[in-house]
């Protein structure tokens, strides 16, 4: 690592043994489209609950048939995907895991960066004591700990007013603006779209989320900085509360075809060269 960005390495991939990879991204002349979906329990559960990554009515799909019928040829969608993934946890993920690092993001043609939700959604318990329950003996204590902290959760969020997001400010946007360098760098700086945060109407925080449009507004700002172009989900769900999960949090289906349309046209006009792609960014030579 160099400088303060954990994404900048020390050498280029082509002067890297074995690492036959070209500068810059450009469009495959034949052959499927790699499309791939870094997101949380969005890109994999509907107004029913969770489904295959490959339903074709979840959002990931969706965006792939808008790209194969606008670019006439077959895509093929990979999808990355946990309940409650943070900014901090897909980091994690982008800078230690070989397989999703060289395996599955290198070499895409299009990626959709799909987190954000969860960073910004109202602060309950602390992540240190979700991150013991699974820990707890015996089972009737650990299940006892677990129903205590469901009814504790959003009268926690109500007395702190929502105030206090999972992830503090600072803290995602150093963590989202470091995924967004590290996919493009390892993309060569293929296409890539960013989902934005989504809201809820769900008891488990109290169904309140005040802060949502700050929430918005700074994921988006974060975004334009890496030249990433933000689909704004909220305002295509808030017509169809009613048809949401009894979670409160969860899309039905024709918010999914809403959602992938607008990711697949906005991947459909970087891939076309109808919408400007930035090159990748610049790697620091060995010295």
């Amino acid at each position: 690592m160099t400088g303060t960005d954990p994404w900048v390495p020390t050498r280029a991939w082509a002067d890297v043994p074995g690492m036959d990879v070209p500068a810059r991204w450009s469009l495959p002349s034949e052959g499927p489209l790699r499309l791939v979906v870094l997101g949380d329990s969005l890109a994999i559960v509907d107004g029913v609950g969770p489904q295959f990554p490959q339903a074709p009515h979840l959002y990931p799909q969706v965006a792939a048939r808008v790209v194969a019928t606008a670019l006439d040829r077959p895509v093929e969608v990979a999808v990355v995907a946990r309940p409650g993934v943070t900014s901090r946890e897909l980091h994690h993920t982008l800078t230690r895991d070989v397989h999703v690092m060289f395996e599955v993001v290198m070499g895409a043609d299009a990626v959709v960066v799909g987190v954000g939700s969860f960073d910004h959604a109202p602060f309950g318990m602390p992540r240190a004591v979700e991150a013991v329950v699974p820990h707890l003996r015996p089972a009737m204590l650990r299940a006892r700990v677990r129903r205590s902290l469901r009814w504790l959760h959003p009268r926690v969020v109500a007395a702190g007013g929502s105030r206090h997001l999972r992830t503090a400010a600072t803290e995602f946007e150093r963590f989202y603006g470091g995924i967004l360098t590290g996919v493009r760098g390892l993309t060569r700086g293929a296409p890539v779209v960013a989902l934005g945060p989504t809201s809820h109407r769900s008891r488990h925080y109290g169904n309140v989320h005040p802060r949502h449009d700050e929430a918005v507004a700074r994921q988006a700002a974060i975004a334009a900085r890496h030249h990433v172009p933000t689909i704004a989900p909220w305002p295509l769900v808030a017509a169809h509360l009613e048809d949401l999960n009894p979670d409160g949090m969860h899309w039905p289906s024709v918010v999914h075809r809403a959602v992938g349309a607008e990711i697949g046209e906005a991947l459909v006009a970087r891939l076309t060269g109808a919408a400007p792609v930035p090159p990748p960014p610049s790697f620091v030579p060995a010295g």
